[in-house]
């Protein structure tokens, strides 16, 4: 019996779904970090130990955190016939679904970003995101572990009511992935380049300005993967070309080094006083 090309993918998947995040993650993180070192847009003359290995501490936490609870979702996804999928119930094939699942999933990202710095008690949990007083790839992971938890839990439901096929989710992650990664990054992009690619995808000057300890711009540019959002509902800013590399990022408070001590980092949700 001829084995489908798409059955053998979702046996692929299925089978090595928590090392392929790995590689995604840490094997991306390795090489934009290398990257960052060649063409910076900021260059910081303090010591970065204390919060590179907080950052990276945090990433391995989380990874294997919510990729257990990814791999045990995407398990269960596969388990949802095709006539019992929302989106399949249509006949649409593998490229349409990913369109609608990534402009959902970014669309829904985006109010829950919102509802992270706009909810008192979500506030103090992703403080420990913005916390980070450089910003650079490895800031991507820099999440208390509760912040990736409840995202997760709220976005389940939607993920079970599509039903999506399995290979479709994983692009998805995959791309989220590479867009946090690089939104997140030290690169410095040519301001043509940049200006160009903003209206599609999330730049790091795009995102390094919510990033800014100034309150109403900390408040802005929430987007993920696309910036569409931002400009829709009117929180996308943005600041000259030439401030951006001195443009003061993190929070007012909790600047000193000792603030990116892994204990600290991890009780900042309570201890943090907005």
């Amino acid at each position: 019996m001829e084995i489908k090309l798409t059955e053998v993918k979702q046996s692929f998947l299925e089978a090595n779904l928590i090392e392929l995040q790995f590689i995604a993650i840490f094997g991306g993180m390795i090489l934009l970090f290398l990257i960052e070192g060649f063409i910076p847009r900021r260059h910081s003359e303090s010591d970065q130990t204390n919060r590179w290995i907080s950052n990276i501490v945090l990433a391995i936490f989380n990874h294997f955190l919510i990729l257990v609870y990814t791999a045990a979702l995407f398990k269960l996804l596969a388990l949802i016939q095709p006539e019992s999928s929302l989106l399949r119930h249509f006949g649409l094939s593998d490229i349409p679904v990913f369109i609608i699942v990534l402009l959902l999933m970014d669309f829904l990202t985006y109010w829950i970003h919102r509802s992270f710095h706009k909810v008192p008690i979500l506030w103090r949990i992703h403080a420990v995101h913005h916390s980070d007083t450089e910003i650079d790839v490895t800031t991507s992971h820099r999440h208390h572990p509760l912040e990736p938890m409840i995202s997760s839990l709220l976005l389940t439901p939607i993920v079970f009511a599509l039903g999506a096929p399995l290979v479709v989710m994983a692009a998805y992650s995959f791309v989220l992935t590479a867009s946090s990664l690089i939104s997140h990054s030290n690169l410095s992009l040519p301001h043509k380049i940049d200006n160009f690619l903003r209206f599609f995808v999330i730049t790091p000057d795009f995102h390094r300005i919510h990033h800014s300890s100034d309150k109403p711009f900390t408040n802005s540019n929430y987007g993920g993967i696309l910036p569409w959002f931002d400009y829709l509902f009117r929180t996308y800013k943005r600041k000259p070309y030439s401030d951006i590399p001195e443009m003061e990022v993190g929070l007012e408070v909790m600047r000193e080094a000792s603030d990116n001590r892994l204990d600290k980092v991890f009780l900042t949700p309570f201890i943090y006083k907005p």
